[in-house]
């Protein structure tokens, strides 16, 4: 598996921003720094900035999605940017990774 899709479902960052952290040198695989596209095999260690990253579990066939229709208030950014203090996924504080789509 790619080392971007690996980090990405760790539910740390998007693909996209795993390959900039790999891109900055901020992520080792075994002790190596990695690549882009680089490849993770099961056993191998992850560390972005330090800290191990781990792949969440998911249960085949078992995974269901849920959707959430939310007429956003003014002042909620439409973003998953935690550095941004009106973000949407603190307003939605669910429990699961959401990803947020159309405006």
């Amino acid at each position: 598996m790619r080392l971007n899709k690996y980090i990405s479902e760790s539910g740390l960052c998007s693909r996209r921003e795993a390959d900039e952290l790999i891109a900055a040198g901020r992520v080792t695989l075994d002790g190596a720094i990695a690549v882009a596209g680089a490849k993770w095999q099961e056993g191998m260690t992850v560390l972005v900035d330090g800290r191990e990253i781990r792949r969440k579990p998911v249960v085949k066939n078992r995974r269901k999605h849920v959707y959430i229709a939310l007429n956003k208030p003014v002042g909620i950014t439409c973003t998953t940017d935690t550095a941004d203090a009106s973000n949407i996924i603190d307003f939605v504080d669910h429990q699961e990774r959401i990803f947020p789509v159309g405006r």
